[in-house]
């Protein structure tokens, strides 16, 4: 009779632990550069960020545990457990911390069609479980080099970090 349809489903949705797998290299460890409008920052999370969950200071922030980390990704950013494609899901996540707020969820809903406003719903993810998973990264990461840019022309400051934010931007993950 063959496998049921909800079981088939279930197997391919994506999960957090992966996309932090390609998510956490990008961000790397500690940081404080001068220049970064994001402050203190350890595995990309903020320190604005972490005292929300109890980690209030830097010293804290810095040896944040990994079980914290994935909490506050958990928490923060990951709502993408409907995506069919790992890589899809794990792209986006990536880029809405990069971004912060719904810049990407915005992106992605442009490159899909759909009314653009930031907010990760059920109208979106059937339109990104529609499309087919290469052809969407590719645009999403097209989409992103372009804002990148977009963000260095605006603020010249920024100049130090554009080199390292394209290749974030054209990093794509593994589709396991």
């Amino acid at each position: 009779m063959g496998i049921p349809a909800f079981w088939d489903r279930r197997r391919s949705v994506a999960q957090l632990e992966p996309a932090l797998q390609f998510l956490l290299p990008h961000e790397g460890g500690w940081s404080n550069r001068r220049n970064d409008r994001g402050g203190p920052t350890m595995h990309g999370i903020t320190l604005a960020v972490a005292q929300r969950y109890g980690i209030l200071t830097e010293d804290a922030l810095r040896a944040i545990s990994d079980a914290d980390v994935e909490r506050i990704y958990r928490a923060e950013f990951w709502r993408f457990d409907g995506i069919q494609s790992q890589a899809v899901a794990s792209k986006i996540m990536d880029l809405c911390v990069n971004f912060g707020g719904g810049t990407e969820v915005r992106m992605v809903q442009k490159i899909l069609g759909v009314q653009p406003d930031g907010a990760y719903g059920p109208a979106t993810e059937a339109a990104v479980n529609a499309q087919d998973p290469d052809s969407l990264i590719s645009a999403i990461c097209a989409a992103s080099v372009a804002r990148y840019n977009e963000i260095e022309a605006a603020h010249p400051e920024d100049q130090e970090f554009l080199a390292g934010w394209l290749v974030r931007a054209r990093a794509v993950p593994d589709a396991a």
